[in-house]
């Protein structure tokens, strides 16, 4: 069995080695991160442009499947509930066959599965492959984020996930756009185009991540085997994630109740697009120079302080009416999910063993996607009691989980000492 944590790029000594050589703004922004990774961003990006089926999918069954609203909403519970175990399944194989396999059939699968959606006509093979697709989409998350955590030392582990981050917001702004413009040419087009991304993006993964060398044998004590059980059993890494829970379900609200209070002030659905759009630019435009500014400081730290000024931007809708007003508090909550998301997988890497963290970060991501479902549930109710209610709610969770992760900065520490020692002594 190939060890897999040999795959895909160098040893986090060579990282730290990089990281002090050479000067200038893209040296700042890029310094330490080797060919490897990029090819990781480029694979990332590519399968992120082709992520235009999906929000288009309910369009796709009334129009073009005539099928009615509660097959339409079976067929997207089935494609949730996918997303939901994909990360799990994702990360089980990382821990299995490694970084390059896993996140090549992740990729490769989903453009495979996308076709195959795009090809039937019966409601249950379309239920069926909207499932898969759900399933294969998220695999290459929790591959990705280990190979970062595996190659990178702590200190370059925030670039490196802040501009896999940005990557994905970069991908799926343009691909939103495209996609637009696609679908007046029929939704096949939009799902040979969606489905050949996928394909192209598993095939740069396989051919230009290719390991230099043939990996080293794993040592007798590197083939044990664990399992999710195990990352049950981590009190630690089950406090953070219910923190992390908590600012899921505010985050969420973006997608749920956030264009259902601009509709209660007498906003028209189109303009929820160009509000929303706040979010993409800030990210583009601020992610890659927030990076290397956040790597160097504590991340429990940026983490916090992250989640408290989501916190204010959600509570700060309580105050505005018009476009601008709801554009603005989109901003001012965008800033903390840079920081969050510049920093939070960094620690997940440094409370994770080093044979167990695609687990890790599998039941990490399948915690977002849970939050994702739970959003809408109790936003939704939250709002029809009242909508200053809801964000009132919002500041309070994102309170809570700020204080959540300050109570865990010792043990935090603790652990990421150990796991350091530990893997220095591998």
């Amino acid at each position: 069995m190939t060890n897999p944590q040999d795959e895909l790029a160098p040893d986090s000594r060579e990282s730290a080695t990089r990281s002090g050589q050479g000067s200038g703004v893209w040296r700042k922004w890029t310094g330490a991160l080797t060919g490897q990774f990029w090819v990781v961003w480029g694979a990332t990006l590519t399968n992120q442009l082709g992520s235009m089926v999906i929000p288009y999918l309910s369009y796709y069954l009334t129009q073009d499947q005539n099928v009615s609203l509660t097959v339409v909403g079976v067929v997207l519970a089935m494609s949730g509930f996918g997303g939901i175990i994909s990360q799990l399944c994702g990360g089980l194989l990382v821990d299995r066959i490694g970084y390059r396999a896993t996140m090549t059939l992740g990729m490769s699968g989903t453009g495979i599965f996308l076709f195959l959606l795009g090809a039937v006509d019966q409601v249950a093979l379309i239920a069926l492959f909207a499932f898969l697709v759900g399933v294969a989409a998220e695999m290459h998350r929790p591959a990705s984020a280990s190979m970062i955590a595996a190659h990178y030392a702590p200190a370059d582990r925030p670039k490196a996930f802040g501009l896999l981050y940005w990557a994905v917001n970069l991908g799926y702004a343009i691909s939103m756009v495209f996609g637009g413009s696609l679908v007046r040419h029929g939704f096949t087009l939009l799902f040979w185009v969606n489905s050949a991304a996928c394909l192209l993006a598993g095939l740069l993964v396989w051919f230009m991540g290719k390991p230099a060398a043939s990996p080293k044998p794993p040592a007798e004590s590197d083939t044990r085997s664990g399992s999710y059980l195990d990352v049950a059993r981590d009190r630690l890494m089950l406090a953070y994630l219910g923190s992390w829970f908590a600012y899921g379900i505010v985050f969420c609200q973006c997608l749920s109740t956030l264009p259902l209070a601009m509709k209660l002030d007498g906003i028209a659905p189109s303009t929820f697009g160009y509000v929303m759009a706040t979010n993409a630019v800030v990210i583009i435009i601020v992610q890659p120079l927030a990076s290397p500014l956040l790597s160097r400081l504590d991340h429990s730290h940026v983490l916090i302080g992250g989640i408290l000024v989501l916190g204010l931007g959600y509570g700060a809708t309580a105050l505005v009416s018009t476009p601008v007003g709801y554009a603005a508090t989109v901003a001012v909550w965008t800033l903390g999910e840079v920081a969050v998301s510049s920093v939070n997988q960094a620690v997940i890497a440094s409370l994770a063993p080093a044979l167990l963290r695609g687990r890790y970060f599998g039941l990490y991501g399948m915690t977002w996607s849970t939050a994702a479902l739970t959003a809408p549930l109790l936003g939704t109710w939250l709002l029809q009691w009242q909508s200053t209610g809801l964000w009132s709610v919002c500041v309070l969770l994102c309170l809570g989980a700020a204080t959540g992760q300050w109570l865990l900065i010792p043990k935090v520490r603790a652990r990421s000492a150990m796991i350091r020692l530990s893997e220095a002594a591998a």
